[in-house]
């Protein structure tokens, strides 16, 4: 009955062979290797070219992006406009008193 029933899994068939390609495992020749070197630098080139490629891609399309922060004024900072402000408004109201004291008493003489 085991026969008749057909196994799920195909037999291993072994991979096609090219010229050069290792017949025993585990032997591996100076020129296999030599060949297999150059085939990794030439893979290791192409996808760091790759990768470099699209990082440039992916910087040109993203615009810059801004973000504003809206934030509450400090102790220090209040403390500070208020100071000038009151500065300011003394200083006017001072400059506007010894103006008006002054320019009254300035004499025209004629001779």
């Amino acid at each position: 009955m085991e026969e008749q029933i057909p196994t799920s899994q195909p037999p291993m068939s072994m991979p096609p062979q090219r010229e050069g390609q290792i017949t025993l495992e585990g032997q591996i020749t100076p020129e296999q290797l030599a060949e297999l070197k150059a085939r990794a630098r030439e893979l290791a080139i192409q996808q760091t070219i790759a990768q470099q490629a699209a990082v440039q891609q992916q910087q040109q399309v993203q615009p810059p992006q801004v973000i504003y922060l809206r934030r509450n004024l400090t102790v220090a900072e209040v403390l500070l406009v208020l100071l000038l402000s009151c500065g300011i408004v003394t200083g006017i109201q001072w400059t506007w008193n010894a103006l008006s004291n002054v320019l009254p008493r300035v004499e025209i003489r004629m001779r």
